[in-house]
């Protein structure tokens, strides 16, 4: 019997391995142009490092999709082949066959359960504080060549006439502004004196970059307004709107150990992404035996035909993520995050009971 197994291990790992390498490279590159965008301002290590973190937050979906794809078309190949007849009229249970990709999704399972209870959210907290280190060496590092400094989506525009290289002050500035920065001025567009930049140290506060103002004059009520400092957020700058941290950005242990003791904002929800996070690591083992029945049944259909009907239990289980989702903010229960494995054992027991018993 372990013969058998290893036959079928090796073949499942092989497969599985190209499969996801294959996904892997495809979402990489999809989200290069991304990566690029949210870098604006740093060098080509951010732009790849952020890429390279949205890649890794899709780890657990791409993990489960190319196993469930490897299996379908082992099996397909093997049912094919008459491998699994002859196992058959053998004698010898195809529980014995099955049983190889079973063992490879509880290893799955087993190592997506640390990936996504510690390893995710450390990625998906990451993926969005490599913005400000961008921000921070960008202006570290800006490009004096030219006479303007766009402060990325925050919709401030300077311009200037010259830079003091003593100070690092510009003098002789043109600053656009989204909003006017006191009521007194008629326009977003004022004439300043010198402006100055801190270094980041020297800031209240050390996510924020201090603007200084000096000698600001209102060209449209043509009057001296004096001197001005406002504050940009760093943290906030690679993103629209800004973004508070969420659940997703906190491991299991330490979610569970803020429930416990009441202090998280919506233990709720908390509690909910715990059960997703432990639904997702099952999807393997639960898409084993399944894979295995598709592969068999598809034994005079085509392999085509095998990857379409693999697309069936996927789709009941992101329809079980989106309901549950929308379950969560009407009913305020956390136990929907169980739902796509509620959903999908329903759809697998009577087709893994049929195939067996054929």
């Amino acid at each position: 019997m372990w013969r058998l197994h290893r036959y079928y291990l090796k073949e499942l790992a092989v497969n599985a391995s190209i499969t996801f390498l294959v996904m892997f490279a495809v979402v990489l590159i999809s989200l290069i142009s991304r990566g690029i965008q949210r870098s604006e301002g740093g060098g080509l290590l951010d732009a790849a490092l952020i890429t390279l973190f949205f890649a890794l937050d899709s780890l657990p979906h791409l993990l489960t999709i190319a196993f469930l794809i490897a299996t379908v078309m082992t099996f397909t190949r093997a049912a094919q082949d008459r491998e699994l007849v002859a196992i058959r009229a053998a004698g010898i249970s195809p529980r014995v066959p099955m049983m190889s990709a079973v063992l490879v999704g509880i290893f799955l399972s087993v190592g997506m359960s640390f990936t996504n209870h510690y390893l995710i959210p450390e990625v998906h907290f990451r993926k969005y504080r490599v913005i400000a280190d961008v921000v921070r060496s960008a202006f570290r590092n800006l490009n004096l060549g030219g006479d303007r400094i766009k402060i990325l989506e925050t919709g401030y525009l300077l311009t200037f006439r010259d830079r003091e290289q003593e100070t690092g002050d510009y003098v002789g500035c043109t600053l656009y502004m989204p909003r006017p920065l006191d009521r007194r001025m008629k326009s977003s567009i004022i004439y300043v004196d010198r402006v100055s930049l801190p270094p980041l140290a020297e800031s209240a506060a050390d996510s924020d970059l201090l603007v200084e103002l000096r000698g600001v004059r209102d060209p449209i009520a043509d009057r001296e307004l004096g001197d001005f400092s406002f504050r940009v957020p760093l943290d906030e700058l690679g993103s629209r709107g800004g973004r508070m941290d969420k659940d997703e950005d906190v491991r299991s242990d330490q979610l569970l150990a803020e429930v416990m003791r009441g202090v998280n904002r919506n233990p709720v929800r908390a509690v909910y992404t715990l059960f997703r996070r432990c639904t997702m690591a099952l999807m393997p083992t639960l898409l084993a035996p399944i894979g295995f029945c598709i592969g068999e049944m598809a034994r005079f259909r085509g392999r085509v035909i095998a990857l379409l009907m693999s697309l069936l239990p996927l789709l009941v289980f992101y329809f079980g993520e989106v309901l549950g989702a929308r379950l969560l903010i009407s009913t305020q229960n956390p136990w929907v995050g169980w739902l796509p494995a509620a959903l999908l054992i329903p759809v697998g027991i009577p087709v893994v009971w049929r195939q067996l018993k054929r």
